[in-house]
């Protein structure tokens, strides 16, 4: 952008001109990595083991992510390199959040069988919706540990107690989600 002096100088409708280059300019550099690098995205998405409908979402993101940053102000030398690094990133984070979700099925008893099983997405859906009726602690460790990945000295730190605090409310949580569940056997 104009260096600020200079900007102050200008009339309002200079300054909304320039505002508006300065946009356009962003939108352009975000259009053009969507059209030359969209279907990369993807692909690499689906490389790194992503299912089709993830994958998409994960190119998306990736984009919707540049835009943010190009917004903010922030200078980036290679626009296509920090997609696609975002894009590995965020597939990353979401192997990370479907093992979390399997390891807490696993521990209130309901066993995964196939991440693209339909049967296990009703399992999922069941199980958070769960999980959104327990007390606002027990809730809040449960996501904080599964869905953020945070271990337990984290989450009393985010929480305000200790990590044996944590780990109580995790148990009495999974306790609680047993027996909801019906899986009183384990």
């Amino acid at each position: 952008m104009i260096q600020d002096e200079m900007f102050d100088k200008l009339s309002f409708h200079a300054k909304a001109m320039a505002v508006a280059e300065e946009e356009w300019d962003l939108e352009s550099r975000v259009v053009s990595l969507q059209a030359r690098r969209g279907q990369d995205l993807y692909g690499f998405a689906i490389r790194l083991g992503l299912p089709h409908d993830d994958a998409a979402d994960v190119a998306q993101e990736a984009i919707a992510r540049l835009w943010r940053e190009l917004c903010s102000g922030k200078e980036l030398l290679d626009i296509d390199a920090w997609a696609f690094r975002t894009t590995y990133r965020l597939a990353m984070d979401h192997h990370r959040l479907r093992s979390r979700v399997a390891a807490l099925g696993r521990i209130i008893g309901r066993s995964s069988r196939s991440a693209d099983d339909p049967a296990d997405a009703t399992d999922y859906t069941a199980l958070w919706r769960a999980v959104d009726e327990l007390p606002e602690r027990q809730r809040t460790v449960l996501y904080l540990r599964y869905r953020a990945d945070l271990p337990f000295e984290q989450i009393g730190l985010v929480l305000g107690i200790t990590a044996g605090a944590a780990r109580s409310h995790a148990m009495i949580a999974h306790a609680t989600l047993r027996r909801t569940l019906g899986r009183e056997e384990l």
